[in-house]
């Protein structure tokens, strides 16, 4: 995706319509949601809302990002509450805060070699927040290598089959069915899917099965 050296010194890499953004579940290793365009809201906002609609029924929800803050942005547009009158004091004079039971943070590099976390935005009093150890985005960053060398349309400088924004998407629904329904997945046990630790399905599902048309649509649902 326009990626190339003389691309690259013609316009600047916010014009770039590669840009990739990606949800995953840390436990099992579930990817959600991937989308391609240009970075801006049009990109983030589709996406943080169909993450948002996976994981508001859960009572408790950690959503850890990396050092871009418009996942957060997004997110308090569609999580955050409005405390009563009644719970607010001077010890806690905020109003506005996120939902209860969500936790939201990123991890930025810090100085030397330190990883520095910051939380976003006001977390509900009756929230227990998690400790900073465990906040961090190390399984997208390495879901996010493991996609480079499997596909060639995510690396850098190449637009083999992803010439245009429409190609780029289509090789990453390709490659998400494959993550989450193909491909057993090393830290959730032998031949254990994303999609099996999940509780969709007993099985890894075939190429074969996914290439017939009752079985894309089960899939793509």
């Amino acid at each position: 995706m326009n990626s190339t050296p003389e691309w690259q010194r013609t316009f600047p890499p916010s014009e770039s319509q590669g840009w990739t953004i990606s949800f995953i579940e840390r436990k099992s290793r579930y990817w959600i949601a991937a989308s391609a365009g240009r970075k801006n809201a049009q990109l983030f906002e589709p996406g943080v809302q169909r993450a948002w609609q996976w994981a508001e029924p859960s009572p408790w929800i950690r959503w850890f990002t990396d050092g871009e803050r418009r996942y957060g942005k997004e997110l308090w547009k569609l999580a955050s509450v409005y405390l009563p009158s009644r719970i607010t004091s001077d010890a806690y004079p905020y109003q506005k805060v996120w939902r209860e039971g969500l936790e939201v943070a990123i991890k930025l590099k810090g100085s030397q070699g330190k990883a520095r976390v910051e939380w976003l935005k006001v977390e509900h009093p009756f929230t227990a927040m998690s400790s900073q150890a465990e906040v961090h985005a190390n399984h997208v960053e390495a879901f996010n290598s493991a996609l480079r060398r499997r596909a060639t349309a995510d690396r850098r400088r190449q637009n083999h089959y992803a010439k245009q924004r429409k190609g780029l998407q289509r090789a990453l629904n390709v490659q998400r069915l494959i993550h989450n329904w193909v491909r057993p997945h090393w830290s959730l046990g032998k031949r254990t899917t994303p999609s099996m630790a999940m509780g969709f399905i007993q099985r890894p599902v075939r190429i074969s099965e996914i290439l017939l048309p009752r079985g894309f649509e089960f899939l793509t649902l």
